[in-house]
């Protein structure tokens, strides 16, 4: 049996998702396709099967993330599937443990795209933010303020989250130096 379920995570919020993915794979339903805000389930053994997510730094038709999913696959990793710039896949828990980036300068530089790709993504919004309050400055029209503080609050939201990331990478660097 099949069962969708929707649920929101940021971009960021990889751990977070991964633990929710990986508490319904202990339920029974392991993961077989994204979308979204949707997620695909199928009824399997409880805990058959752990689920990892990774930011790809390519799109998935990129020869170099081909290369990666097809090495992956031929270790017994199925991808499950990919959405936006992440990827899914899942493994079976008899076969033992499931790492993806297991190495602290591959988590650094995953974490360094995807915080590089946030902000990159959130200075468009920013401008708007900042064009939306000049017209409400010169015109007085309401919608112009409207406009310019949802783009504030989208901006704050991206920036809490490269907050997180940079909380992370400060963690990483820090246990990096523990170790060494």
């Amino acid at each position: 049996m099949r069962k969708t379920i929707r649920k929101w995570f940021w971009a960021w919020d990889t751990d977070k998702e991964e633990k929710w993915l990986n508490e319904m794979a202990a339920t029974g339903l392991s993961l077989i396709s994204v979308g979204l805000i949707s997620y695909e389930f199928e009824e399997t053994l409880p805990g058959e099967y752990q689920i990892r997510r990774q930011f790809m730094e390519h799109s998935l038709r990129h020869p170099e993330t081909e290369k990666y999913i097809h090495f992956l696959e031929e270790t017994g990793i199925q991808h499950v599937g990919t959405y936006s710039i992440h990827a899914y896949f899942r493994k079976k828990t008899a076969d033992g443990a499931f790492e993806l980036i297991s190495d602290y300068d591959s988590r650094v530089k995953s974490l360094t795209v995807l915080q590089n790709a946030i902000i990159i993504a959130n200075i468009p919004n920013l401008f708007n933010c900042w064009n939306m309050l000049n017209m409400f400055i010169q015109l007085r029209y309401p919608v112009f303020l409207f406009c310019s503080l949802l783009s504030l609050f989208v901006a704050a939201f991206f920036i809490a989250g490269i907050i997180k990331i940079r909380k992370a990478l400060k963690k990483l660097k820090n246990e990096r130096q523990i170790y060494e």
